[in-house]
């Protein structure tokens, strides 16, 4: 299966068709891990991108933030990763899915009002987490829901890249560049079933004192690289397809 096989292809934003766009990336753990990967080939594509992301966080986090971004940095596109926390005070009392809904929405308008191309972004389930026929969440659902109500906002399937066929999985066959086992696999998600760090001594974000996995993370580059790819940047055979 190539990794590509679940990521939507837009129509070209401005930073994904000439380079010289400006890419905001708002997003939680998952987004935190990937940020890596991501920013180095939106970068390599000429793009310039503005890392917002913090483990733990939720869409209600970044409303005023968003805000103060379209004012002083004139993003052309918005990515926003965010797996479902509800730990942040703007989420005590609310409905985890009636707020990312809500919230989804209201930064959707915000943005889209202000000519930003929007894509949410579909996280990869937790272990145990349930998914429909489509592989999604509830939570991907919601987003789809509100991309197809909003123009100019899509749809990121980048979760699937680390999934089978959206179903959680710990381990993937491994692609050309990637360090293989022996088994011809690499782990994809952190042993608490939720992240992607692999190394099991790496306590799980988020945690009082915040690193990055010290060890090669196949997920977190899957991730990354699945995101941008779903903006229409190109790998240019940094990740070849596994078929």
């Amino acid at each position: 299966m190539a990794l590509g096989q679940h990521i939507q292809r837009p129509r070209p934003t401005r930073a994904a068709a000439t380079g010289h766009g400006r890419i905001v990336l708002w997003g939680d753990s998952l987004a935190w891990e990937a940020r890596g990967p991501f920013t180095h080939v939106a970068t390599l594509d000429g793009d310039e991108v503005l890392d917002r992301t913090w483990p733990g966080t939720a869409i209600c986090d970044y409303v005023a933030d968003m805000r103060t971004q379209i004012r002083d940095w004139h993003p052309t596109v918005a990515v926003l990763s965010f797996s479902g926390n509800g730990f942040t005070p703007c989420m005590r009392g609310r409905d985890p899915l009636t707020a990312y809904r809500e919230d989804a929405s209201t930064a959707v308008a915000l943005l889209r009002a202000a000519g930003v191309q929007v894509r949410l972004v579909v996280s990869p389930p937790r272990r145990g987490q349930p998914v429909d026929s489509d592989g999604l969440t509830d939570l991907g659902r919601v987003y789809r829901d509100v991309a197809a109500a909003n123009p100019g906002t899509q749809v990121s399937y980048a979760g699937f890249a680390v999934t089978v066929d959206g179903q959680w999985s710990a381990t993937l066959p491994c692609s050309a560049p990637e360090p293989c086992n022996t088994a011809g696999t690499v782990t994809v998600r952190a042993p608490d079933g939720t992240h992607f760090c692999p190394d099991p001594d790496t306590p799980p974000v988020p945690t009082a004192n915040l690193v990055d996995c010290p060890v090669y993370s196949p997920g977190a580059e899957r991730f990354g690289l699945a995101i941008a790819v779903s903006l229409g940047l190109s790998l240019d055979g940094l990740l070849p397809a596994r078929e």
